[in-house]
């Protein structure tokens, strides 16, 4: 770590240095005003170039309208057009950032683009954000000032990426917890005479309401097997927009009771039922974790109260003896 001592005392002697700090603040007020700049022609390209705007304004009215400028706002078309930049040439970790944005429910097919974009748009603001803050609570020191920039690109890098993060989180447990109930619906379907593709459908309307992300699940596939996909590819193609074991082990069951003609109904009963009994000990897992958690709240909270009280008149009357 000798480099990062000594970067770190480089960035001290620059610091120290008045020139320097305003040499430092000339090229980020210059760096800051094209950042503005370019959002401002971005956003009304019209002030560049009138004539485009004038053509676009004549297409718009008489021609067909492109599908792009329907599906995304103007603000969207700017993030877009920032991460179109940023999009990674590798195949294999385009898709691999593709499928986890496709898991945590972006499915569109600019979701990529605007998830870079939003990365150097949220940089951007923070940064602006962070300049405003320096200046008005100028006279700041340069140190403190380093960490508010660095503070403001770090939280607009990482945001995005902790915000589908926790997305995708958030949709593998309302589908992981909806999935006994969708499989409860199926085996009653099944058992009524419906077929697989029949049954998958109707619990898709059942659970529309209370189920949101199941459901729509359900009904993409039933959407890809009505176009003439294999039933089979229709189901693994759900495990891959999911990512949950739990939907592969389903699919995996399913798949096998297709290919050798056993009774799906039985096969489904089984499965919900293990489902059933996997959801209940994750939630008594869950019970049991409560005891160690609340030791933290207990000891930082409730504890130096208790000794306030029990401890502070002994120390009242000690201090008063002597």
């Amino acid at each position: 770590m000798a480099w990062l001592a000594e970067w770190h005392a480089w960035l001290n002697d620059l610091l120290a240095d008045p020139a320097a700090v305003a040499w430092l603040f000339v090229g980020g007020l210059g760096l800051l005003t094209f950042i503005v700049s370019f959002l401002l022609l971005s956003i009304f390209p019209t002030l560049s170039n009138p004539l485009k705007g004038r053509i676009r304004t004549l297409v718009k009215n008489d021609g067909p309208s492109e599908p792009k400028a329907d599906q995304l706002d103007r603000a969207q078309r700017l993030v877009e057009r920032l991460g179109r930049g940023l999009t990674p040439k590798d195949a294999t970790k385009r898709e691999r950032m593709a499928a986890k944005l496709i898991q945590a429910g972006y499915r569109s097919p600019h979701a990529l683009r605007l998830f870079l974009g939003s990365k150097i748009a949220g940089m951007g603001v923070l940064l602006v954000l962070a300049a405003l803050v320096i200046l008005i609570t100028s006279p700041l020191p340069p140190n403190i000032a380093m960490i508010y920039i660095s503070l403001a690109l770090v939280v607009g890098l990482m945001g995005p990426e902790m915000w589908v993060n926790q997305q995708l989180k958030r949709r593998q447990g309302a589908i992981r917890q909806a999935l006994p109930d969708a499989l409860d619906l199926l085996v009653v379907c099944s058992e009524a005479g419906l077929g697989l593709n029949a049954a998958i459908q109707r619990v898709a309307l059942e659970i529309e309401v209370q189920h949101v992300d199941l459901a729509q699940e359900f009904k993409l596939a039933m959407l890809q097997m009505s176009v003439g996909m294999d039933t089979g590819y229709a189901l693994r193609q759900m495990v891959d927009r999911t990512g949950l074991p739990e939907m592969r082990s389903l699919v995996s069951t399913l798949d096998q009771a297709i290919r050798f003609g056993t009774s799906i109904t039985s096969t489904l009963r089984s499965y919900s039922d293990e489902m059933r009994e996997t959801r209940l000990q994750r939630a008594q897992e869950e019970a049991a974790k409560v005891g160690v958690k609340m030791l933290i709240p207990i000891a930082v909270c409730m504890l130096p109260a208790i000794l306030v009280i029990t401890i502070a008149p002994i120390v009242l009357k000690l201090m008063g003896n002597f």
